[in-house]
């Protein structure tokens, strides 16, 4: 026998099983401890690529906009970590704004798409779209956004450049993007990036300087700090390296678990690690999400819930873009027409089996469906995780 462990949230769930039994475990990079994070953050911001240092792009009576990603776990020494390096080079204190699209802190303002006094037209860009941004960002002098590297549904590749674009924009074109949202083939290893048209909207407030996060387990793993289009190829690069899993077959049952110490989980994180175990198991099998999400059910998902049978059909959601949770109930629509999801959340029962999944209330009962069945992937963290089968052991 042996064992294996699945981490969601603050929590873990022990399995012992025979080790033939089990096709993959993957449990996702530890991450940094906060000393080690900060020190490797100062030396990003300090040898950027392609670019000057931080110390070097700012003079006193700047005002300075820092954009955090709402994901990042330690946000706060993040900030400190920045505004520590802005008031050393002259920035003062009372200069520094800080910016995020959701789940702020004191002090942090939260972007709101829908507010027209708060956006600023910018330019058009080559396309013809206009750019408009959050307007603390479009009156700064400097903006520094620090956006989690890892894999996107709608951009394919989110970083600081999404975080900025559509991310801090209006709700028109926040709600375009979500319309254009493509599911990647369940053989395509990695996602295809859509993000030219961020990187121009970056350039034409002349946000050049972008610092990405590429996540770990309990902290970040690393930074990438540089040129924007440097941040976005290498955090690529260290994304795959660190996120991808390829297990060498489908399982029966994937067990996966969904979030990370610190961090509140939310249904946008419940629906991306389905859609990463939809792509593990094989069709017409058993998924066991342990997630201990409580957010409450927004409109799209209750949609899902109005659509009862045809819950699993994606097109059941058209025309719902503006939906705040739009592209979580696409994902869970996907991987409820791929296979049996059952589900221990924070959520009431009656809303899980709206939802079409089968609520599960004991760790002893994942246990029991671990050992029943022929084949199992353990996965942890795998809201962050790119799940891939190759073509020859797919079905």
């Amino acid at each position: 026998m042996a064992r294996y462990v699945v981490g969601y949230g603050d929590e873990s769930l022990n399995f012992e099983l025979p080790a033939e039994q089990v096709v993959g475990a993957w449990n996702g990079p530890e991450g940094l401890g906060r000393e080690a994070a900060e020190t490797a953050l100062r030396a990003a911001i300090e040898a950027p690529l392609g670019y000057p240092p931080l110390r070097q792009i700012v003079v006193p009576g700047d005002v300075v906009a820092i954009v955090i990603d709402s994901g990042l776990q330690e946000s706060a020494s993040v900030v400190g970590v920045l505004s520590d390096v802005l008031r050393q080079s002259g920035v003062d204190a009372e200069s520094i704004r800080v910016v995020s699209p959701s789940a702020a802190a004191e002090g942090v303002e939260v972007h709101d798409p829908t507010a027209r006094d708060r956006l600023a037209y910018l330019a058009t860009t080559a396309e013809g779209r206009r750019v408009y941004f959050n307007r603390t960002l479009a009156d700064a002098d400097v903006v520094l956004p620090v956006g989690l590297l890892r894999y996107d549904p709608v951009v394919g590749r989110h970083g600081p450049w999404s975080l900025m674009f559509p991310g801090l924009s209006d709700q028109a074109t926040i709600e375009s993007y979500r319309r254009a949202m493509r599911d990647d083939p369940q053989d395509q290893e990695f996602p295809d990036p859509h993000v030219d048209e961020a990187l121009e909207a970056c350039w034409l407030l002349g946000c050049q300087l972008q610092v990405g996060v590429a996540p770990g387990v309990r902290g970040p793993s690393e930074f990438v700090a540089g040129l924007v289009e440097s941040v976005r190829d290498q955090g690529a690069r260290a994304v795959d390296r660190l996120w991808s899993f390829r297990p060498d077959a489908r399982a029966e049952l994937v067990v996966a678990g969904i979030g990370r110490p610190g961090v509140a989980t939310t249904i946008d994180d419940l629906a991306a690690g389905l859609e990463t175990a939809s792509r593990l198991v094989r069709h017409g099998g058993k998924i066991v999400a342990l997630c201990p999400v409580r957010e409450a059910v927004g409109p799209a998902l209750q949609r899902l819930i109005a659509a009862g049978d045809s819950a699993s059909s994606p097109s059941v959601l058209s025309g719902r873009e503006a939906d705040r949770d739009f592209v979580a109930g696409r994902r869970l629509a996907k991987a409820l027409g791929w296979a049996d999801v059952y589900l221990m959340s924070g959520l009431d029962r009656e809303v899980v089996e709206d939802l079409s999944m089968i609520p599960v209330d004991r760790a002893d009962d994942v246990q029991r469906l671990a050992s029943r069945v022929a084949s199992c992937t353990f996965v942890s963290q795998a809201e962050l995780t790119r799940g891939f089968v190759p073509d020859q052991a797919a079905s």
